[in-house]
């Protein structure tokens, strides 16, 4: 899908009320996007626009288009608090339309703060949790593309200490370039995510996807063979990963063998500090 007429449907709808409409993410990177890559769009506008008209706006830009509607002074708002969504928009997106107002809001420098850090690190563990919910259904190339995203979060957790966020593959593999194991997972998931892998070589390519990710958030290794294990032959409807006291924890849930409905939670790891009360 090409970039440069999305705010052509925009401004026939919105109006003046239009002020930018900005791309993120790998798709507006050649060097970086796949076909598994995500078109996010950022639409600013001056004042909030009501649901049905942001249901017209998914309508006319496509299923194939993610869309975020924020009003000017709350994105701002969330540039000056550190949220990630503004880095990510104000540091590597591509604009695509914009007004007068939009060129205050490129002097915002968010800061590399708390707030930044913790959706990193929530964001890499939510990607591990929907990895493992694809492998279990049997879509390895989307499980691979969670592994990939959970590992670049984890890359980015691991580079904000420093105050600086990758956004680039390349840059991403030079923030972890020190840390061997999560740089060639790194590139071995890229491939395989472009590729795709051989399916006798995927569960080790995830597992150390997984670890990789996991020692960048100064959290111990998982015998991820022995995790799916304990899964085999069930359907899975959910997987989630929750950090509580210093303890990394996995909860899934559907139905077992025996066809009736489970839930399991289980300890996967600690930190590899120990957690204080």
């Amino acid at each position: 899908m090409s970039l440069l007429p999305l705010h052509e449907p925009l401004k026939a709808l919105l109006g003046n009320n239009l002020c930018a409409v900005v791309a993120f993410g790998s798709y507006t990177r050649p060097e970086d996007a796949t076909p598994l890559s995500e078109l996010n769009v950022l639409i600013l506008v001056r004042r909030r626009v009501p649901p049905d008209v942001r249901g017209l706006i998914s309508e006319v830009l496509g299923p194939q288009v993610s869309t975020l509607v924020l009003d000017v002074e709350s994105f701002k708002r969330l540039a000056e608090e550190g949220e990630y969504l503004a880095h990510e928009v104000l540091r590597s997106g591509r604009v695509l339309y914009s007004e007068r107002e939009f060129d205050e809001i490129l002097k915002v420098d968010p800061p590399v703060n708390e707030r930044t850090k913790q959706y990193l690190r929530r964001h890499a563990l939510a990607c591990i949790a929907l990895s493992l919910e694809n492998l279990l259904a049997g879509r390895p190339l989307w499980s691979v593309n969670y592994a990939y995203k959970a590992l670049r979060s984890a890359a980015r957790y691991y580079s904000s200490a420093s105050g600086k966020l990758p956004f680039s593959d390349d840059e991403v593999f030079e923030s972890i370039v020190n840390q061997a194991d999560a740089a060639t997972a790194f590139v071995r998931v890229k491939e395989a995510r472009r590729r795709g892998a051989h399916v006798l070589e995927l569960l080790d390519l995830l597992s150390d996807v997984y670890n990789a990710s996991l020692k960048l958030l100064g959290l111990h290794s998982v015998d991820w063979g022995g995790v799916l294990q304990k899964l085999k032959g069930c359907y899975v409807a959910s997987v989630s990963l929750e950090e509580e006291r210093g303890a990394l924890h996995l909860s899934a849930s559907g139905v077992d063998t025996e066809k009736r409905p489970f839930e399991m939670r289980i300890e996967l790891c600690r930190a590899q500090t120990p957690w204080r009360t």
